[in-house]
């Protein structure tokens, strides 16, 4: 078995992705994010265990007390990102497939990564301050996952939607994340290039936080 696509291809003046080139990462980007699966599973066990009643006793912020659990999960990220690329730049070869471009920036790749991996994480904890149940969160994390994926180019890639869809398609993190990968792997860019969408991913990052510490907030008081 061949195939002849071998390289990204130019269409009314935009690079285009081959196969390997959109979904390695649009697949890496879509099991970072559901990391929030085991995160709020992890969370919600310490609310059924006490362990959260026990934590609000410690006189410092809901940050500090998550904060061990958010660089583990990060940490758990960037191994999955590392393991995909694997795939690209190794197996897909050997199945015929084109091997994948990781472009000139490595440095860029790590940021875009660790931008991913913070925002992944954030919401996972922005998803098990607001369930109740693990049940509901698992519902919430997964479903809020499945369609942040479906408008953000990841099963469909972005820029062969009608135009309606790749404007809707801008609120969505996981878009945020292809566009970094996409000027990485097609166009050559650096860090520089790329900085932009890390910004939007640790901003989200941020915001998933301050809204998990006053959900928090809310319920200690209550």
């Amino acid at each position: 078995m061949s195939y002849k696509e071998v390289y990204a291809s130019e269409i009314a003046g935009e690079i285009q992705p081959n196969a390997v080139q959109h979904n390695v990462p649009a697949w890496t980007i879509f099991a970072m994010f559901f990391i929030v699966l085991p995160l709020v599973s992890s969370i919600m066990k310490e609310k059924e265990e006490g362990s959260v009643f026990r934590f609000h006793t410690i006189p410092v912020s809901y940050f500090l007390q998550i904060n061990a659990k958010l660089i583990v999960f990060i940490i758990i990220c960037l191994i999955q990102f590392f393991l995909m690329l694997l795939i690209g730049l190794v197996l897909l070869p050997m199945l015929g497939l084109p091997v994948l471009q990781l472009g000139n920036s490595h440095f860029g790749i790590l940021i875009m990564a660790l931008g991913c991996a913070m925002a992944a994480a954030g919401f996972g904890v922005l998803v098990g301050s607001l369930a109740t149940t693990q049940q509901q969160g698992a519902i919430l994390g997964s479903l809020s996952i499945l369609i942040f994926s479906a408008i953000g180019g990841i099963w469909v890639p972005a820029y062969i939607m009608p135009s309606i869809m790749r404007t809707i398609s801008e609120i969505s993190p996981l878009k945020w994340a292809m566009d970094g990968f996409y000027g990485l792997f097609l166009r050559g860019e650096g860090f520089v290039d790329i900085l932009p969408h890390f910004l939007k991913l640790a901003a989200f990052f941020t915001v998933c936080l301050l809204i998990a510490i006053r959900v928090q907030s809310r319920k200690r008081i209550g």
